[in-house]
């Protein structure tokens, strides 16, 4: 075949292995914040510029035993090593991608002992003898670039690093949110633990004051009887409540990676709960960059979209420059003599022509991720914004509630005092008594459920905005 030849073959070959089939894909659409309405729904709401929580928002409540618990959990959580493990993986990945531009070379050395044949390529002595070859160079490889599979390579490998670090940052909020929630949790127990313990002590007086009027005629005994029931309830309540606390203090010490006895150190929260709440006055578009997960899957749909690039360089030829340079012989005796060197360079082209439908399925694999990330993304995106939402909705309730409780709890307050009062002068009854201090129960009950949902509406929000993700680092000192 002559040299015309030659190159029309090649010329053909490459015409063929140049045609991207992208099987008529249409990328899937991207959400992007500014189309997402929320004024309506954030109105009336204060805004200001430095509501963007801080990265360590759990320092507002004023507990230094909840700081000393999120440090520990931050210093020794197992689903943080994991996430620090994949951050470290997908660096080395990107290390890997970033030295697969540049040219690569590798000592090969072999030695191999072997019978020639007689009637072989190489002449007597050798042949129908046994000798050994040996082979000692340093080989050289690069591959020329041409098409920009290995630039998309390394860019998505970049995104995934930074995609794992943003996974590593959200793993980080949800292990402070976890804490600080069940730290709530861990106050709302205690505070309805005076609660019973005041109730407990409201059923001895009315038991103490049920025996003096049945002493006196005034009342019979199974009005002792039921009261003694109340009393015993109450107590099982105490204990019912006290089992909470250590529920919540084993899971705390389950949170910051240690083992149950650690919990048994924890003392009574001392939180200081929000009184007003602020949203930042650029909503939802910086949640791109203030949320770590939203942040995560933007990069894995730039990581999706490097990917189809890189597929679609597959098609195209792959054009290696390659080079070698030491020693080759069949005496290894001689393997370092001068007239045994060897050297060599030429270039070596991969055509892909027979191979058209493992390129496509890699294409339209890598295609089917880039919408299955975009999904992902938009989903992400949406949930951010109605998260927020939900908070200013919560925490509007929440004072209307409040500002019900307190009225509520000042009139059952002063019914039961009446009451109480007009029982010992025997102007009510026993069941007048117990219904009123029910009423006090109930709204102080409320009072401490109220105070834990406006800690946990608080949290929601820092979580909600981020976390301090994205925010600049805080002063030195």
């Amino acid at each position: 075949m002559n040299t015309r030849s030659v190159l029309l073959t090649a010329a053909a070959a490459l015409a063929m292995a140049g045609c991207v089939d992208r099987g008529g894909w249409k990328p899937a659409p991207k959400l992007e914040p500014n189309t997402l309405a929320a004024g309506h729904s954030l109105q009336d709401t204060r805004l200001d510029s430095a509501a963007w929580p801080g990265d360590q928002w759990w320092r507002s409540y004023g507990d230094p035993q909840l700081n000393a618990l999120i440090d520990e959990a931050l210093a020794g959580s197992p689903s943080l090593e994991i996430a620090q493990a994949r951050l470290r993986a997908a660096q080395a990945q990107a290390e890997a991608a970033g030295a697969a531009r540049w040219p690569s070379a590798v000592v090969n050395g072999e030695v191999t002992r072997q019978r020639y044949p007689e009637h072989g390529l190489y002449p007597p002595p050798y042949a129908g003898s046994w000798s050994t070859d040996a082979r000692l160079a340093l080989d050289f490889s690069w591959e020329l670039d041409f098409w920009g599979k290995n630039r998309a390579l390394l860019a998505q490998a970049r995104s995934g690093v930074t995609a794992a670090e943003a996974d590593r940052q959200a793993a980080r909020l949800a292990l402070a949110t976890a804490v600080v929630r069940t730290y709530v949790q861990l106050d709302l127990q205690y505070a309805l633990l005076d609660v019973t313990n005041d109730n407990l002590k409201q059923q001895g007086s009315i038991l103490e004051l049920t025996q003096q009027r049945v002493s006196a005629g005034l009342e019979n005994n199974a009005r002792v009887r039921q009261s003694e029931g109340t009393l015993a309830l109450t107590r099982a309540g105490v204990v019912f409540v006290q089992a909470n606390i250590e529920l919540a203090r084993n899971q705390l010490a389950d949170l910051v990676g240690a083992g149950p006895d650690r919990g048994r150190a924890i003392t009574r929260p001392q939180l200081q709960a929000p009184t007003d709440m602020a949203l930042p006055s650029v909503l939802p578009s910086d949640l791109l960059s203030r949320r770590p997960d939203v942040a995560a899957a933007r990069a894995h749909v730039e990581a999706a979209g490097h990917g189809i690039k890189a597929a679609e360089a597959q098609f195209y030829p792959t054009i290696n420059l390659v080079a070698f340079a030491g020693f080759q012989t069949i005496d290894l005796s001689k393997l370092f003599d001068a007239s045994d060197r060897i050297a060599g360079a030429g270039p070596a082209l991969h055509l892909p022509v027979f191979n058209r439908g493992q390129l496509r399925g890699s294409l339209y694999a890598q295609q089917a991720e880039f919408d299955a990330s975009v999904g992902q993304y938009n989903q992400t995106l949406l949930d951010a914004v109605r998260e927020v939402s939900d908070v200013v909705i919560n925490w509007r309730a929440l004072e209307r509630e409040t500002a019900e409780q307190i009225a509520a709890l000042d009139a059952a307050q002063s019914s039961y005092d009446l009451t109480t009062q007009r029982y010992q002068a025997g102007l009510d009854n026993y069941l007048s008594v117990l219904s009123a201090q029910n009423q006090v129960l109930l709204a102080q009950t409320l009072r401490a459920e109220l105070q834990a949902r406006r800690l946990t509406y608080s949290v929601d929000l820092a979580r909600a905005l981020g976390g301090g993700y994205g925010a600049p680092p805080p002063p030195a000192g």
